[in-house]
């Protein structure tokens, strides 16, 4: 068995605060939106410096919860600068309806692609 280590999570504002590195470092960031979101990571320069990404193809994931329960208020992620995004970057709120099914969660990948860029991918 494995046994890692888990934080306390971060919570994101119901606005349009980007997810800064430091939500990112927790590893599990959550928001309650109570309306469509969309928010911008940090820029790609301070997720490289908050996360410790001190190489090319370096790498961190994180997942972003959305814990609205109306089925409407989704959670868009945009890139800050520097960051390319790769993927449905859209985290529907939860809606446990037969014919939804939206879970609320998304996992993410940033991964050093220069000293001042990165790319994020969707993987889940």
């Amino acid at each position: 068995a494995i046994v890692q280590y888990q934080g306390a999570e971060a919570t994101t504002d119901d606005g349009t605060t980007a997810v800064s590195a430091a939500n990112v470092l927790t590893g599990i960031v959550k928001c309650t939106p109570t309306a469509d979101r969309s928010k911008a990571t940090d820029t790609a320069s301070n997720l490289i410096s908050g996360l410790s990404l001190t190489a090319d193809n370096d790498s961190f994931d994180f997942s972003l919860l959305n814990l609205a329960t109306d089925g409407t208020s989704d959670v868009t992620l945009t890139g800050g600068t520097g960051v390319t995004l790769v993927g449905n970057m859209i985290v529907k709120s939860q809606d446990n309806a037969d014919d939804a099914g939206y879970a609320g969660v998304g996992r993410f990948r940033i991964r050093r692609t220069g000293s001042s860029a990165v790319t994020m991918y969707r993987i889940s």
